[in-house]
């Protein structure tokens, strides 16, 4: 009878345990966000960026325009946005929707070099456009690696993180 009793026991136990261990990854649906929605949600918050020249993963040459944004591999790559200032000047808005969350790291070292570089750049032919990139924003979703350059940051970072509530 002790023996019956302390396996039902157990088995309660370890219902009960089993059902506290839930996490976000089994139970919660992960983000699926169109990349053309938040391009124009981001573009849209911010009402002062100059014209941009935007390029994407559905373009022709989608792999090879991404090395303009970053070294990491294309293959990393399900989906990205990319806007830049037309005339030359600082301002960047990217959106990168990597196949696995877990190269989001990666992705983020990865935009900080870029934002490194235009530094670097913009110091040796526009010293004043130092300053936005020095305010530059990276932050992700999921598996989603934003970059904004521009100078209403928080409404465009707002942008973001709102596409995914």
């Amino acid at each position: 009878m002790k023996k019956y009793i302390s396996c039902v026991l157990l088995t309660a136990m370890l219902t009960i345990a089993s059902a506290c261990g839930s996490t976000k990854s089994t139970n919660e649906p992960e983000s699926n966000i169109s990349i053309a929605s938040l391009q124009e949600a981001m573009l849209s918050a911010d009402t002062t960026l100059p014209e941009m020249t935007k390029i994407s993963s559905e373009d022709d040459q989608a792999e090879l325009n991404f090395t303009f944004l970053s070294d990491l591999s294309y293959d990393l790559v399900d989906s990205y946005f990319y806007a830049y200032a037309s005339e030359g000047t600082a301002e960047e808005i990217a959106v990168i929707k990597l196949k696995d969350k877990g190269d989001a790291s990666a992705m983020m070292q990865s935009m900080h070099d870029h934002v490194k570089s235009r530094q670097g750049t913009f110091q040796e032919y526009d010293p004043k456009q130092v300053s936005m990139t020095e305010k530059a924003v990276i932050t992700r979703e999921d598996r989603y690696v934003a970059l904004i350059i521009s100078s209403k940051n928080g409404l465009v970072q707002k942008a973001f993180e709102s596409s995914f509530e």
